[in-house]
């Protein structure tokens, strides 16, 4: 049996990889557009921030690593169009030139997505950039050279251009973010969000909200400076584009593959897409939220690897389900980590819950233990039931443990009462005697009980 995998990146190395374990005799072949397979897109802005000195240090394997697995890893082909019917791919060989038809028994899309670029005048100039694969790396890595003390304009206020802010400002540039929004990153609520802005505040960035992007103005072929829809003009060497990605979908729409109501290709839970014998995956695919039960997308690396694992196993035989997400996800800007996991307040709203919530100041130790840092914990919960909906987290402390102890209670349909008497590990350095979980679910027990 033939397996042809579109896209090497995470889901699609993955799916190769758990194919090879369920079936040692598939026939495996992988096609990747770019010149690297296996490699970690989510480390890329420390690379750019010098925190990892390097930058090959993100390629996780090589191709000739998976020859050793029986799994051919094809990098620099292109994938130009799918026959479903004939079950078979056009490939297109971007070194040589030639071209092929190869013919599958199942195939996985793992195709990701592409950043977006929005069609603004001086999009082409020479200092503006995204950053969405290695070779996007290599090119802002070239730029940032010699860019000590220039002006950077960063657009976007989500995660990755939060975690751009800190990369350039830790090479030494004068960085300004740019957000259309009122307020920023997009996944907490209001009471989160200014922690965010007071520390980029106290680190000498430069904030504009409520604009978006019109003109990037250039000198010669270099951007020089910045125009947005409130006028201002922010002077700029060096713009990158963190505008978030949309699915690489336009192989599977072309060839008649259902393409679902987020954009992405529509899948069931094991992957499956509408076409026989064809797995999608990854930044490419739809999942459910596990919560609303209804379809999202969601582009998060460990999403993307938990599918392909699922879509690799299938496509090699096995019958094996990925239940969907619950969009835990976590940011570290500067000294600050904001994380969220489960659906923010207005979420659950716009869901159809009645939502309660609690909002408190905490530390992550003793309040008398050294270097106890400060955070902040909001958790939503369903009015009526006491169930757990949400978690967002943010400050100088351990706030990857708090949301990663929601996440698991989400998972686990907990409600406050239940996390008001969790046992929880504590000795002074890593918790207070009462974790803000414990602490923050009493209070929402308390609501809870006041609402019946």
């Amino acid at each position: 049996m033939r397996l042809v995998i579109v896209g090497g990146v995470a889901a699609g190395t993955k799916a190769a990889a758990r194919a090879r374990r369920v079936d040692p005799d598939l026939a495996i072949t992988l096609f990747q557009d770019e010149a690297c397979v296996a490699y970690s897109g989510c480390g890329q802005p420390y690379v750019l921030g010098g925190a990892i000195a390097e930058p090959d240090a993100l390629i996780i394997r090589r191709p000739e690593d998976f020859a050793r697995d029986r799994i051919d890893v094809r990098v620099r082909h292109h994938v130009t169009a799918i026959d479903p019917v004939g079950h078979r791919v056009h490939v297109h060989d971007l070194e040589s030139d030639h071209r092929e038809i190869v013919p599958y028994d199942r195939l996985i899309l793992a195709t990701g997505a592409r950043a977006i670029v929005p069609a603004v005048p001086g999009i082409d100039l020479a200092g503006v950039t995204t950053l969405r694969g290695m070779a996007a790396m290599h090119r802002l890595l070239a730029e940032l050279d010699n860019a000590r003390g220039q002006r950077a304009v960063i657009v976007g206020g989500g995660y990755v251009g939060l975690e751009l802010v800190e990369a350039l400002a830790m090479r030494g540039l004068e960085v300004c973010l740019l957000e259309r929004a009122d307020y920023f990153p997009p996944r907490v609520d209001p009471e989160i969000a200014p922690m965010v802005r007071g520390l980029l505040d106290r680190k000498g960035v430069r904030i504009i909200t409520g604009e978006s992007l019109i003109r990037i103005n250039g000198r010669g072929d270099r951007a020089e400076s910045v125009l947005t829809s409130g006028g201002n003009t922010l002077p700029a060497q060096l713009v990158v584009l963190a505008l978030g990605v949309r699915p690489a979908v336009e192989l599977a729409a072309a060839s008649g593959i259902r393409i679902g109501p987020t954009g992405a290709i529509a899948v069931d839970e094991r992957m499956a897409t509408s076409a026989p014998n064809v797995f999608a995956a990854g930044d490419c695919a739809e999942s459910r939220h596990r919560l609303t039960q209804n379809a999202t997308w969601l582009p998060l690396g460990d999403s993307a690897n938990l599918q392909g694992r699922v879509a690799g196993e299938n496509a090699a035989g096995g019958d094996a389900r990925f239940p969907g997400v619950f969009g835990t996800s976590i940011c570290k800007c500067f000294e600050l980590a904001v994380g969220a996991t489960g659906l923010t307040e207005a979420d659950a709203r716009l869901a159809g819950f009645d939502p309660i919530t609690a909002r408190i100041q905490a530390q992550d130790a003793a309040r008398y233990y050294p270097g106890a840092n400060p955070l902040t914990l909001k958790l939503v919960a369903e009015a009526g039931s006491g169930r757990l909906l949400g978690a967002q987290a943010a400050g100088t402390g351990r706030v990857d443990k708090l949301i990663d102890i929601a996440a698991t209670a989400l998972l686990g349909k907990l409600t406050c009462d239940d996390l008001q008497n969790a046992d929880l590990a504590y000795a002074p350095p890593f918790s207070p005697v009462l974790s803000p979980i414990i602490v923050a679910s009493g209070l929402l027990a308390r609501k809870t009980r006041d609402r019946t």
